[in-house]
């Protein structure tokens, strides 16, 4: 609240100041005290009231500007001049906020009418119009559109803003889907392991209680474990069924049936894939070697699904500690059967297959276009590990795949290739065609303006000289029509604004003594009475230069 009173008091001063300092007289002992204080009073009423009422603030400094056009009959002069600023800036405050069309209409059409009727009732020339008009679009029709502009330009911010929050937060989501999705995947295939296992102590505990050789107290112990082992494998069953969600997938595949078989289909779908293997597999941990089925399968899918006729090398290396396994495609030669943006869940999928294997994972865009996946995975099970490598710079990725971001190179759903997406794009293109046209047609309108006054200037120039031989010729006295025969066909239309007095009762008229453009020229004036020439009167233009300035 302090900090905007103090703003609106520093604009006040400073919109205050063209017309203090500028203006002759307008000083507490001037002659234009009164107009200055009046002024300073419109302009911070305006300057109050510009967030509440913006158009009331604007109508108050346009028609503080244009009354004092009409009372000092100078459009251009300094005192008229000085009231723009105030103009400008609550032009730019009405584009800047969100104003009704209705209001704007029923506040500035009645001061638009009024000073229309007034300009005409004061007889104001073409020439003053024109400045008004320039006036206008300068100070009032580009920072309306400057600030509309702004306004614009804010609000689709504040979209697009609020769109990459949702996009982060569909984001996250599909991560921890996929993440609770590969989990229950886990806990199936832990049920294929220990189903198994359960099985083999159910029997070993049925043929216990069927042996000749075991009392009846073992038999019962014996039937009590076979019980409950088959207890235990319906509550089993029953998890699983929990985790399942509907329609998902049934369980992996053995994973004795070996990687090897799975290059074998990938080659006999028409994929050319090369395995290599090195070190001894040796015995593995059911995790892991789930790990590595899941992996090889997955990046072969992702191969035929989105760089068909890619050559894929998958290779397998085992040592003592842990086994990594790498699959590497060249770049697709055909388009993608699918669209690569339906992606990405897979590789999260097998993100945390590795991470709670204790191992370690990455994927990733290489430098010749093609596409990695990597994953080193622990020869005996240890701490769930984030999932991340330590070398991923040599694929050129981030070395995890976090939560709420794109993964790399997989462009994932909610990147942001949507309507969603689509819609802020054309808004922002939008805004672009605005701002050209807040720039751009204020620019047109000025130099069509000007075009049209300069030739309205050069003609009410060509066709109102009194050639300094014919003035020359003009007696006091001489008949009215006697001396129109030697006039123009026009007066000027900009009369001098140094004033002689005129003879009582006569009727003056002005003429340019050379039709020089852009320049003070002397201007004759002829003073008519009675329908005689009763004075004759030359401003000189070093007289003119001296009244202009004071």
């Amino acid at each position: 609240m302090k900090s905007t009173l103090v703003g609106s008091v520093l604009l006040w001063a400073a919109l205050n100041v063209p017309a203090v300092a500028l203006v002759p007289g307008s000083g507490l002992d001037g002659s234009r005290r009164w107009e200055t204080l009046f002024g300073a009073v419109a302009i911070g009423i305006a300057v109050a009231v510009r967030r509440t009422w913006p158009l009331v603030s604007l109508a108050l400094c346009a028609g503080l500007w244009w009354t004092l056009a009409l009372l000092l009959d100078d459009v251009d002069s300094v005192a008229v001049m000085a009231c723009l600023p105030a103009v400008c800036v609550m032009s730019y405050a009405v584009g800047r906020l969100q104003v009704d069309r209705r209001a704007a209409l029923r506040v500035l059409g009645p001061v638009s009418v009024a000073a229309v009727v007034g300009g005409v009732r004061s007889g104001l020339t073409v020439p003053m119009w024109a400045v008004l008009a320039s006036g206008l679009i300068f100070a009032g029709l580009l920072p309306w559109l400057l600030g509309r502009y702004t306004r614009q330009r804010y609000e689709l911010q504040v979209a697009g803003w609020e769109h990459a929050r949702q996009l982060e937060l569909q984001q996250r989501s599909r991560v921890q889907q996929a993440r609770l999705r590969e989990r229950a995947r886990i806990a199936e295939d832990m049920h294929d392991s220990l189903g198994h296992e359960l099985n083999l102590i159910a029997l070993r505990a049925g043929a216990l209680q069927i042996a000749p050789d075991l009392g009846d107290h073992h038999r019962e112990t014996a039937a009590g474990l076979r019980a409950g082992a088959a207890e235990a494998m319906e509550r089993l069953r029953d998890i699983i069924g929990v985790l399942r969600e509907d329609g998902a997938p049934p369980p992996l595949e053995a994973s004795h049936a070996g990687v090897g078989v799975l290059v074998d289909r990938a080659r006999a779908s028409g994929a050319g894939v090369e395995l290599q293997c090195t070190g001894e597999a040796g015995d593995l941990p059911g995790m892991t070697d789930k790990a590595v089925y899941r992996v090889v399968q997955e990046s072969l899918t992702n191969v035929m699904k989105h760089a068909p006729g890619a050559a894929v090398t998958v290779r397998l290396d085992h040592n003592q500690l842990d086994v990594t396994v790498a699959v590497r495609n060249s770049p697709p030669v055909r388009d993608p059967l699918e669209n690569r943006a339906q992606g990405g869940r897979g590789l999260i999928g097998l993100q945390e297959r590795t991470r709670l294997a204790g191992g370690e994972f990455r994927a990733g865009v290489l430098p010749d276009g093609g596409f990695e996946v990597f994953a080193r995975l622990p020869r005996v099970p240890g701490r769930a590990g984030a999932g991340a490598g330590t070398d991923g710079a040599a694929v050129g990725v981030p070395e995890a795949i976090p939560a709420g971001a794109p993964l790399a190179g997989a462009s994932p759903v909610g990147s942001g290739q949507g309507p969603a997406f689509g819609g802020l794009l054309r808004a922002t293109a939008g805004l672009r065609r605005r701002f050209v046209v807040a720039v751009g047609l204020p620019l047109g309108l000025f130099a069509c303006l000007a075009v049209v006054m300069l030739g309205y200037y050069a003609y009410g120039a060509a066709t109102s000289v009194l050639p300094p031989s014919a003035y020359a010729q003009l007696e006091i006295g001489a008949p009215a029509d006697a001396v129109g025969r030697l006039l123009p066909s026009r007066e000027m239309s900009d009369a001098p604004s140094e004033h002689r007095p005129e003879p009582p009762g006569a009727t003056c008229s002005y003429y340019r003594a050379s039709a020089d453009l852009f320049v003070t020229v002397d201007v004759y004036r002829l003073c008519f009475a009675h329908d005689r020439l009763v004075d004759k009167t030359e401003l000189t233009a070093e007289s003119r230069l001296q009244a202009d300035r004071g």
